[in-house]
């Protein structure tokens, strides 16, 4: 008898950075950054194994058909405790064309900030790239960017193409595509010491920047108390729930796997007819596969607020050889036989 799928957490991946450090969550990025099932029958497999194995039954139908053997989300905590460099990512077509990757949609979730934390995103006004440029080489880029004070709750819609940064204490929930393609475009100054200089990619990025104005009505929330929507787009939807009781998900009414990350409180995660279940307290996370039918979600005796990521369906391309304003005017078959 074939052992049912049930929620699934995976190994942390941790992985030390200049401006302190990430722990990779959920990932399919393969050369040692590939998440390792750690509860249940399945622990000491492989995301991508587990992909081979059961298909549209972990990912969803119709997530599997797009996107086949990849995982379409990565999901990390940052501790970012020194300055970010000011980076950002291209899009899915440059991405595609000239590194063969997906390109990098991303969300930052702030889940603590010190008092010296420090958000930088986007442009204040619009710009152009010749002065970008400049202000990039001669290390006054921070001025072209909105600076924000952030706190516990706030969160940033991060689209490709946006410039960004950040430090001083921050603890960050993240959620993006599936790809590490980072653009460095200025390092406040640690890029002219021999001893922290790291590869930047100014020149390389130049045409995948975004110069207009950030729209922080649309990308930006101040305070996401009571709100269920966060985010929404092609690659993923974002919501915050918070829970007093137990609740139940119905994964029909999905139209992919789930991924919860746990900001506040614990909660335990079951699934109907699995005797395995998982177990989420500050800072973990969980994979509902798709293919479970129904999951329960326990919180604990303080409830518990978490972050849901979804896959939305992706859209069918049409068919180039079928023009549908001349296939609208051919007759049919009876038609031609009258």
């Amino acid at each position: 008898m074939k052992r049912k799928l049930y929620p699934l957490t995976f190994v942390p991946i941790r992985q030390d950075r200049v401006w302190g450090g990430e722990t990779w969550l959920i990932s399919s990025m393969g050369e040692g950054q590939e998440s390792v099932v750690e509860n249940g029958f399945l622990a000491e497999n492989a995301l991508d194994d587990l992909l081979e194995t059961y298909l549209g039954n972990l990912v969803g139908d119709s997530i599997f058909d797009a996107y086949q053997l990849q995982f379409p989300l990565l999901v990390k905590l940052l501790d970012v405790q020194k300055l970010l460099s000011v980076q950002a990512h291209p899009d899915d077509a440059i991405a595609a064309e000239r590194y063969d990757q997906f390109g990098k949609d991303e969300c930052w979730y702030i889940m603590e900030a010190g008092p010296d934390a420090r958000v930088y995103m986007g442009f204040k006004r619009d710009t152009s790239a010749a002065e970008f440029y400049e202000k990039c080489k001669d290390g006054t880029a921070a001025e072209l960017l909105n600076v924000y004070t952030p706190k516990a709750g706030e969160f940033f819609h991060i689209p490709a193409g946006t410039v960004h940064a950040c430090g001083g204490g921050l603890k960050i929930a993240e959620v993006q595509e599936s790809s590490d393609m980072t653009f460095r475009l200025y390092d406040w100054g640690r890029e002219r010491d021999p001893a922290t200089a790291r590869k930047m990619h100014l020149e390389e990025a130049i045409d995948c920047i975004n110069y207009q104005r950030y729209d922080d009505a649309a990308l930006h929330i101040a305070d996401t108390r009571g709100l269920d929507v966060l985010a929404e787009n092609p690659h993923f939807t974002l919501r915050r729930l918070t829970l007093k009781e137990p609740a139940t998900l119905d994964m029909d009414r999905f139209n992919s796997c789930i991924i919860y990350i746990c900001l506040e409180g614990s909660a335990t995660f079951r699934s109907d007819g699995a005797p395995d279940e998982a177990t989420l307290s500050r800072g973990g996370s969980v994979l509902i596969p798709w293919g479970v039918g129904e999951a329960t979600i326990v919180p604990g005796k303080e409830g518990v607020t978490l972050l849901q990521a979804t896959i939305p369906p992706v859209p069918e391309e049409p068919d180039e050889y079928i023009d549908p304003n001349v296939a609208a005017t051919l007759p049919d078959d009876d038609e031609e036989e009258q």
